[in-house]
């Protein structure tokens, strides 16, 4: 508990320049993933609410934030917006909401920190409705190399610091293998250890197609 306490203090002015260099591609995300006209959209580990600037007043906002200590920023950030804001309890591998209840699912920078990837990125699919998005954006393993060596050896002293977080997860493939239709990107920012990132819209089948 004392290490997600830091981490929630720290995090807010580690992700500034973060933010920062995805400011756009973010906003042209985004911009895409609200064209589909979404009416709930939940957003797995939202940590201190950055995206909720992106989202337009009048959507349902579920939030799923297992850090309690980014809790108050959260509640006062939708405050500000005002947008209406229901906070859950639990982990993205066990989503409590039940099957095709949201629109829209967004997680940024999340994928490399839950316990299991595969079963979480299962569970935005199940809550999903037909026809649904899945807008993500995450730093992702190098294909190999030193830089992928440096990557596997600076795996443990992330995890432990960074609330779990793991550089070296291959999480496109694990979207694609779960939704019918991935439209991705990759890129590089001038980050140490996390350069490497991915970003794009994962759709689930519209009703009466293969899932």
């Amino acid at each position: 508990m004392l290490r997600k306490r830091l981490f929630a203090w720290v995090y807010p002015g580690l992700s500034a320049r973060h933010e920062a260099l995805v400011e756009e591609r973010k906003r042209a995300l985004f911009r895409r993933a609200l064209a589909l006209g979404p009416r709930r959209v939940l957003e797995i580990g939202p940590g201190p609410g950055p995206n909720l600037a992106h989202l337009p007043p009048g959507v349902e906002y579920l939030a799923l934030e297992p850090n309690p200590f980014f809790h108050q920023a959260l509640r006062r950030r939708a405050e500000a917006l005002g947008l209406g804001l229901t906070l859950l309890l639990g982990r993205a591998e066990a989503i409590p909401l039940p099957a095709e209840h949201v629109d829209l699912v967004v997680g940024t920078l999340v994928l490399c920190s839950v316990e299991d990837p595969l079963k979480a990125v299962a569970e935005v699919h199940r809550v999903l409705r037909p026809g649904g998005a899945f807008l993500f954006l995450e730093h992702v393993a190098a294909p190999g190399g030193p830089y992928r060596l440096l990557q596997e050896a600076a795996t443990p002293l992330f995890a432990l610091f960074g609330d779990g977080c793991h550089p070296n997860r291959e999480t496109l493939a694990l979207i694609r293998a779960r939704f019918p239709r991935v439209e991705a990107e990759a890129f590089a920012l001038p980050l140490p250890v996390v350069a490497p990132h991915v970003a794009g819209l994962a759709f689930k089948a519209p009703s009466g197609r293969p899932a």
